[in-house]
């Protein structure tokens, strides 16, 4: 800490996950490295929404029980 910042400048946000509750070897990295190069190539309009959704919607089905993106929840319901 400097003079100027107290320890609340250094909380965490209430909503943040403790490092202890969720290890990261719990997780595919390797998803979560496609997930991050694709997100890119989406972004810089190298693939489309409705490309980048087809290909990890069963993937994080498979991973996390859920596909909580907001273009999932929305094809969900039609």
């Amino acid at each position: 800490m400097t003079e100027h910042t107290t320890d609340a400048d250094h909380e965490s946000p209430p909503d943040a996950i403790p490092d202890t509750d969720l290890a990261a070897d719990e997780f595919d990295q390797e998803l979560g490295e496609q997930l991050g190069r694709d997100a890119q190539r989406y972004a810089e309009g190298e693939m489309s929404e409705d490309e980048f959704y087809e290909k990890y919607h069963d993937a994080l089905i498979e991973e996390f029980g859920e596909d909580n993106r907001p273009v999932a929840r929305g094809r969900d319901e039609s």
